[in-house]
């Protein structure tokens, strides 16, 4: 199940079309709504970011919160899953609070960005390395 969200409906809205165009659209469900509110469904899953950089949207600061965020709505709604930031700011990607597993180099246009992996686990990631053995 593939499951789309943006609190912009100008965005959701372009998302669908393109989805239409792409003859995808009936695989994805579109929800306008902030990410917290994004129905998640039971694990295993992948949840992909693709949060503002600060290079030309959007105040640093507000940025923080946002990232900071994430690591929240990782940890409190998405255990078991495995978790992708894109982002063009290293210093933003801190704020989520979490260490990534893989770090992948991109460019968006000339920025320089990466997709960081996170696994999502319950508890410590020590704990969950004896849950295993």
């Amino acid at each position: 199940k593939i499951i789309a969200s943006d609190r912009s409906k100008e965005a959701i809205d372009i998302a669908m079309l393109n989805a239409k165009t792409a003859g995808v659209d009936k695989l994805i469900d579109f929800h306008v709504c902030d990410f917290t509110e994004t129905p998640i469904p039971p694990p295993p899953g992948v949840v992909v970011f693709n949060p503002e950089y600060g290079e030309r949207m959007g105040v640093h600061t507000k940025l923080e919160a946002t990232y900071s965020r994430i690591g929240d709505f990782f940890k409190q709604q998405c255990r078991g899953y495995n978790g992708y930031v894109f982002t063009g700011n290293p210093d933003l990607a801190k704020k989520i609070g979490l260490h990534s597993s893989r770090r992948i180099e991109f460019y968006n246009g000339r920025l320089d960005c990466r997709l960081l992996e996170y696994e999502i686990y319950e508890g410590s990631r020590r704990k969950a390395a004896n849950e295993t053995n």
